[in-house]
């Protein structure tokens, strides 16, 4: 669970931390009017932790697959859509949607699997948020250097969302199991 909460925040927030130079230098958006895409992605935020947290107390094992699976789509659609403004904005508005919906699933999940110790699970899951902004944003800052340019971030945080479907679909299959028979 720690390391879905890692690498969803690396791939969300590692193309977030440089969403500036691909607004202005690939979608051609004046910078002025570039908080107010941040605005966008905020408001996507608020929204997909209110939606992921309802859809996670129904189904949190598919909450936490479709949130990183819709997230990769969105931040490769990024890749590709980047040199449009309007669509680019709203991509931005749907990576906060996505990119941070299945958190507070990771987290109510993480704190049920820390058993009688669920602060310590909250705080875990915590320190594995930023542990993953850190290290996602760090390698989406050399990925700026590289020949995709402005879309170089977008391109790691498509990978790191992959990454997330790793362990969210091991502990979905892994808690689905019927429990073994006792004598």
């Amino acid at each position: 669970m720690l390391a879905a909460c890692a690498t969803t925040n690396a791939g969300a927030l590692g193309a977030y931390s440089y969403v500036s130079p691909l607004l202005t230098d690939r979608a051609g958006l004046a910078p002025g009017l570039v908080p107010l895409v941040l605005v966008g992605f905020g408001i996507g935020a608020l929204a997909g932790f209110l939606v992921g947290g309802r859809l996670g107390d129904r189904r949190p094992y598919a909450t936490t697959i479709m949130a990183p699976g819709v997230t990769m789509l969105v931040l490769l659609a990024i890749c590709l859509l980047s040199g449009y403004a309007a669509p680019t904005i709203a991509l931005v508005a749907l990576l906060g949607l996505f990119g941070l919906g299945a958190n507070p699933v990771l987290i109510a999940l993480a704190v049920r699997f820390a058993g009688r110790a669920p602060t310590l699970g909250s705080a875990l899951t915590v320190s594995a948020f930023n542990l993953g902004t850190a290290i996602g944003s760090w390698i989406a800052g050399f990925a700026l250097e590289t020949p995709l340019g402005a879309t170089g971030p977008a391109a790691v945080g498509t990978v790191m969302a992959a990454l997330t479907l790793i362990p969210t679909i091991a502990i979905a299959l892994t808690q689905r199991r019927p429990a073994p028979a006792t004598a």
